[in-house]
């Protein structure tokens, strides 16, 4: 299996070595690692030049869904991975999801654990893979950033595209839709590493907060007839309810 390594990048030159160094040091070698640039005015593309491996593009751009709708465009791996621009892939990631997938090949999407490295303080998140739990969106239980799922492309190609106006929870968009539509099993290594230096764009909690709302209330009316999401659905005006009471 191949892997596709996707990377949204814009103005990223301070710490997007870091990210394409984890690539190259991965122990499973099948794999591409594709760059979608925004047209960075940094030192961004005097570090993707040192790397002939890579397969870039710089341009402007919508926004970060916008840059990852077209390095999965690019793609041609069997297994889909997006790892930020500041972020990094464990040694043995790939190696570890590629035998997962060999171990469960009827699943569409695996879900590692992720190192959260908090300026320096490093802690483990255990996401959760229950839709019910996760479209209980805070506190965060749902995996906390790309870096610590791979899934087949096919699942993309079911779900579609990324919408281009959402700049900050993409993933939640994506991922409610994987754990309904999809086969996902949960693993208990470290994927990566998601490092939080309080300047990233989840570091707003309210933003954070209203953003997904509105992705898991969107979901829900669009989804209501799956009875999973009706039973969520159900309970949830139940409480608002009983609240008013």
């Amino acid at each position: 299996m191949k892997f596709s390594i996707l990377t949204p990048s814009y103005n990223t030159g301070k710490y997007i070595e870091r990210a394409i160094q984890s690539v190259l040091a991965q122990s499973y070698r099948d794999w591409e690692h594709i760059i979608v640039d925004g047209g960075s005015t940094d030192a961004t593309l005097d570090v993707l030049r040192k790397y002939p491996h890579l397969h870039w593009s710089s341009s402007p751009d919508k926004g970060q869904s916008d840059a990852m709708n077209k390095a999965f465009a690019q793609s041609t791996g069997d297994l889909i991975i997006y790892l930020n621009a500041d972020d990094e892939l464990k040694p043995d990631a790939l190696r570890l999801f590629a035998d997962s997938f060999n171990s469960h090949p009827e699943a569409d999407m695996v879900v590692a654990d992720l190192e959260i490295n908090h300026s320096g303080t490093a802690n483990i998140n255990v996401p959760s893979i229950n839709l019910r739990q996760v479209l209980n969106y805070w506190p965060c239980i749902f995996p906390a950033n790309p870096v610590s799922y791979a899934y087949k492309r096919k699942l993309q190609d079911n779900i579609g595209k990324f919408p281009v106006h959402n700049h900050y929870t993409m993933d939640y968009w994506f991922l409610l839709r994987a754990f309904l539509k999809g086969k996902v099993v949960k693993e208990g290594f470290v994927a990566g590493t998601f490092h939080f230096d309080g300047t990233n764009k989840s570091a707003d909690p309210a933003n954070s907060q209203k953003w997904l709302k509105r992705v898991r209330d969107q979901f829900l009316s669009r989804y209501f007839y799956y009875p999973e999401v009706a039973k969520f659905w159900i309970r949830l005006k139940k409480g608002f309810m009983f609240r008013l009471k």
